[in-house]
């Protein structure tokens, strides 16, 4: 079968025709890079159905030509090589294309993929140790903070002492609603929404704070110290940290036959996955090709039956 000139050509064009179809969807995927439209979903939605469907009617043709019932086994290698040879197609195209077409493709390719992965992080919860970790460096901002108004205006000895007793007694309260995590606010412990639900509860407990302690002097200078905290705190953000971490994580291609290498092998394992339900359907198809009759059997004209020889008897 291998061997057959007619297997390669059947193959060969259809994998030319899922080359040219992959090929269309980098070329859809550029435009809508450069007018930032998000049809991500979309086209590869198309990509499924399209790969199916050139899977399908190239099995199908083969099946055609074939002269004897078609086997799974023959009907999914039917499949791969038409994969294998739209894989190859596809090779040199993306070669071209991030080489001639769009130089700067694999950087904006980059940096959506950036992009899709800081916005997956986002829909993440905080962890414990994240958790206790922001705590920490909001209590280490508010000790700074602390530290440059005493500093700033010389103040008084009695007072610098009712100053840090304030401080110390906000930030253990600070932190243990923090890490209490209300029920009634698990949602704002999400990565995408924590830093300003922190940013909120500061304040709202410098209130409290302020209200319960309205007689005591020290307290103008607390809520100066917390309220610039609280502009320092804009730029500490769990999300960024972790997203930092771990953005290695987002592949990376300098090289334009890195991708083409990778984006082909992926394409050859979505063509294995769905030969497998083509394969499947063209072998349990209620119209499989029949065999071949055998040369020397006998031909008999359609509505015309063979009489049952009649048994002799011995004459008596």
């Amino acid at each position: 079968m291998l061997k057959d000139k007619n297997f390669w050509r059947i193959h060969i064009k259809w994998g030319i025709i899922l080359g040219i179809f992959l090929a269309a969807l980098e070329i859809l995927k550029m435009f809508a890079r450069k007018v930032d439209y998000q049809a991500g979903q979309l086209l590869d939605l198309a990509m499924i159905i399209g790969f199916i469907l050139v899977l399908f009617y190239g099995v199908r043709e083969f099946k055609d030509y074939y002269t004897g019932r078609l086997s799974f086994a023959k009907a999914f290698l039917s499949t791969i090589t038409i994969t294998i040879a739209g894989v190859a197609f596809l090779f040199c195209y993306d070669s071209l294309h991030y080489s001639v077409f769009e130089k700067d493709g694999l950087q904006k390719k980059y940096a959506v993929a950036l992009d899709k992965y800081r916005n997956n992080l986002a829909k993440d919860t905080l962890t414990a140790a994240e958790l206790s970790a922001y705590t920490d460096t909001v209590s280490s901002i508010m000790n700074i903070q602390k530290d440059e108004y005493l500093s700033i205006n010389n103040v008084a000895d009695t007072l610098s002492s009712e100053i840090n007793t304030g401080v110390l007694l906000f930030q253990q309260y600070y932190t243990k609603k923090i890490l209490s995590r209300p029920e009634a606010d698990r949602e704002f412990y999400r990565l995408g929404e924590f830093s300003q639900y922190s940013r909120r509860v500061l304040m709202e407990t410098l209130v409290s704070y302020s209200e319960q302690n309205e007689s005591k002097t020290s307290t103008a200078g607390i809520q100066n110290i917390i309220q610039n905290t609280n502009r320092v705190l804009e730029g500490v953000d769990p999300l960024e940290k972790r997203f930092n971490e771990t953005k290695t994580h987002v592949p990376r291609y300098d090289k334009t036959g890195n991708y083409a290498a990778v984006s082909g092998a992926m394409y050859l394992i979505y063509g294995m996955f769905f030969g497998l339900f083509v394969a499947m359907f063209h072998y349990r198809s209620k119209d499989p090709i029949e065999p071949v009759p055998d040369e020397d059997a006998e031909i008999v004209p359609e509505g015309q039956e063979t009489e049952p020889e009649q048994q002799t008897t011995p004459e008596q």
